[in-house]
């Protein structure tokens, strides 16, 4: 009998212990993580824990296009991570996302509740070598990733383009967001030199049809005007591809060669330095936007956003919209190989540097 009587009091201590380790646990999680045990939190201690949110860091301006899109988005991810939850946005930096992914790197806690939506142009900036970019975009956790469609404009077909000649490309940042077309053509022969769009009179179409450029790259929202340049006469010559699936046509203009696809067909080994910078710079050019988590964020986090991402970019609002940028959303498993095809091996991204310096004349500052 005093067995049964110990036994019975053990039980009770135990039991009695368990429950105070769990509401330690409860006040020390978010409420929104606790809700499933109202008794244990106070009215008071419950209201000030349902205050806090998930932060989305934003790479550019408050009026920014990023920002627009976070005004969309956070609503939509709040919620699906949690019923109630919020998502708040602060907008970080310039428009390039390299100040927003370096404050990211540097000053972000791997615990879930931080989460970045940038652009390729940050990735750019690092395959380039642009010394402001101190981050490793290849550490990178992906939660979704935007992309735009880019292809090349010209004026008569790509076998008719002169070879001995230089071809005059429009090229607004030579050493950024128009590498993939000048160092593409490069790599299929082509003497490039770019032009700035200042220095033509008019738009891409205009400079083509005038004969003051050769080539003109259609990117983001611009690649709804296709339709118009056609009808002017104007040739379109490749696409990017899709940066989430080797080799294969961009979605939206199928009908299209890749400029990937033209590499393989003039024999150019795809696993060299500089064809291997080719693919990533061209895939950081198509990237407008990728929602990202830290580096070591619990899988169970990982998990949330990724199904709160999935469920927000595929209500029919932000589905409506990104229609009119020919802009696609991309979730998991294949936003996670998006975000690796940003980054590129030491010694490619050194091979590019010098094709920057002796073709281009750039170098970093």
């Amino acid at each position: 009998m005093p067995d049964q009587t110990n036994q019975r009091n053990a039980l009770k201590k135990l039991g009695r212990r368990a429950l105070i380790s769990l509401a330690g646990a409860c006040v020390l999680m978010p409420w929104r993580r606790a809700h499933a045990f109202p008794g244990i939190i106070t009215q008071a201690l419950a209201a000030d824990l349902a205050a806090a949110s998930e932060t989305l860091l934003v790479a550019g301006p408050p009026a920014g296009r990023l920002a627009q899109w976070a005004k969309l988005l956070c609503p939509l991810i709040g919620p699906a991570l949690w019923a109630g939850g919020t998502v708040s946005w602060n907008p970080v930096g310039a428009a390039d996302g390299v100040t927003a992914a370096n404050q990211f790197d540097a000053q972000v806690s791997p615990d879930g509740n931080t989460a970045l939506l940038l652009p390729g142009a940050a990735a750019t900036a690092q395959l380039i070598g642009d010394p402001r970019a101190r981050f490793d975009a290849g550490s990178w956790v992906a939660g979704f990733a935007g992309i735009c469609s880019t292809l090349a404009m010209g004026r008569v077909p790509l076998s008719e383009l002169p070879t001995a000649t230089p071809l005059r490309v429009l090229a607004a940042d030579p050493s950024g967001t128009d590498l993939p077309t000048l160092l593409g053509l490069s790599l299929l022969g082509y003497n490039v030199r770019p032009i700035s769009p200042q220095s033509v009179l008019g738009d891409g179409s205009t400079a083509l049809l005038r004969g003051d450029a050769d080539i003109a790259t259609l990117s983001d929202s611009d690649v709804t005007r296709l339709p118009q340049w056609r009808n002017q006469g104007l040739v379109a010559l490749f696409t990017l591809g899709a940066p989430d699936e080797t080799g294969a046509p961009d979605p939206f203009f199928p009908d299209l060669p890749t400029l990937q696809n033209l590499l393989l067909a003039k024999g150019i080994d795809p696993t060299r330095p500089l064809p291997t910078a080719w693919r990533a710079l061209a895939a950081a050019k198509q990237l407008a936007m990728a929602l990202v988590l830290p580096e070591l964020t619990p899988p169970s986090r990982v998990a949330q956003w990724r199904q709160a991402c999935a469920e927000s970019v595929a209500s029919l609002t932000i589905q409506a919209i990104a229609a009119t940028e020919s802009l696609r959303f991309i979730t998991q498993p294949n936003a996670s190989a998006v975000i690796s095809a940003i980054t590129a091996p030491s010694g490619a991204q050194l091979e590019l540097h010098q094709w920057l310096a002796n073709r281009l004349g750039w170098r970093p500052t």
